[in-house]
């Protein structure tokens, strides 16, 4: 006869003629196949801080006209505002004095060369001539780049010198290609020199910012594959925030997308998953090897003289197996057939193992 101990996990003292009898069958257990998983992680589309253009006065003056609108896409070199700017004029003006005070100075260097030469002047004098020839070229440059910065090229330039066209009205152009995000600006607004007057998100990369638990995070590594639905390229785990929300108690996870903008916009909620490696190891058994009991699962463990329950905590589950962690010796058997049967025995709902029909 054979008694039940309900909540021991004792040996169940059963010889082979009685599994036989009742139909027990055993398998070897597997060695868990360390197959990748994935988090399903929550988050927000957010611009990089890289992806973020500030296009700001060059000069002090009157905002003339606005020629862009929020969330306007715009192309690189694109006029978006016009100023009303006499710091430019004076600019301007100054550089048609550098002009000619180079070429005085060039003509002196010439002559002075040519003095010189001859044996009439001292070093010193030609010294002073060229000094005073790199003060002027200097001085000249400076004041060029000061109008190239202010949005007059070339061109404009060339004007000015041939026909002393001064103008007080500049175009503010925008560097790199994007969408105008912020337009702080109105015409008829004074400005100072480096104001902002436009923000301007650049086609391109966005990045991810996902909410992990503390236990997602810890399995999470840099480098990590990330998909989002709707969008063809996959991102990359770039890090995760060493501190921990303190409303949420959930850890910032950053993933870079890259040509995202294609796919999501700045600010959009998004759910991704983030394909990290198996859990831990462990072993695999036939899912009819498991068996439930107050709450836990268990599996028939076959030893010398009879079966064994032992608990187990179930994993995944890859066709008819499944994944569990337990102590289970390596190439050891479990009941995959008659478990009921050793369940019963087990719980004493059964004395003996019934005999066949």
């Amino acid at each position: 006869m054979l008694h039940a101990r309900a909540q021991s996990t004792d040996l169940i003292r059963i010889d082979d003629e009685r599994l036989r009898r009742a139909g027990i069958a055993f398998s070897q257990v597997q060695a868990a196949q360390s197959s990748p998983e994935q988090l399903r992680l929550a988050g927000i589309a957010v611009l990089p801080a890289n992806a973020l253009e500030v296009v700001s006065a060059p000069a002090a003056g009157v905002v003339q006209a606005v020629l862009v609108q929020p969330l306007q896409a715009i192309a690189a070199g694109a006029v978006v505002l016009r100023l009303h700017s006499p710091q430019v004029l004076e600019w301007q003006r100054d550089y048609l004095q550098g002009r000619s005070q180079l070429a005085l100075a060039s003509d002196k260097l010439a002559r002075d060369q040519a003095l010189f030469n001859e044996g009439i002047i001292a070093r010193s004098r030609i010294e002073e001539t060229r000094s005073a020839h790199l003060q002027a070229q200097a001085a000249l440059q400076e004041r060029r780049q000061l109008l190239r910065l202010a949005g007059i090229g070339a061109g404009a330039l060339e004007r000015i010198t041939s026909a002393s066209a001064l103008t007080p009205e500049i175009n503010v152009v925008a560097r790199s290609a994007g969408t105008v995000i912020e337009l702080p600006v109105l015409p008829g607004q004074r400005v100072d020199a480096g104001a902002p007057l436009l923000k301007l998100a650049r086609s391109g990369d966005l990045l991810l910012e996902l909410q992990a638990s503390r236990d997602q995070a810890a399995r999470i590594a840099a480098g990590n594959t990330v998909r989002v639905a709707g969008c063809e390229r996959a991102g990359r785990v770039t890090a995760s925030s060493s501190q921990v929300n303190a409303a949420n108690q959930s850890v910032t996870v950053r993933v870079a997308m890259p040509s995202a903008s294609a796919c999501l916009r700045p600010n959009q909620h998004v759910e991704a998953d983030v394909t990290v490696a198996a859990a831990r190891e462990g072993a695999s058994v036939p899912a009819s090897a498991l068996l439930r009991h107050q709450g836990r699962d268990y599996v028939m463990l076959r030893e010398a003289g009879g079966v064994r329950p032992v608990a187990v905590t179930a994993g995944q589950r890859s066709g008819d197996s499944i994944s569990v962690q337990g102590a289970l010796p390596p190439k050891a058997s479990v009941a995959v057939q008659g478990t009921a049967v050793l369940k019963g025995i087990w719980t004493g709902f059964g004395a003996d193992a019934p005999a066949p029909k």
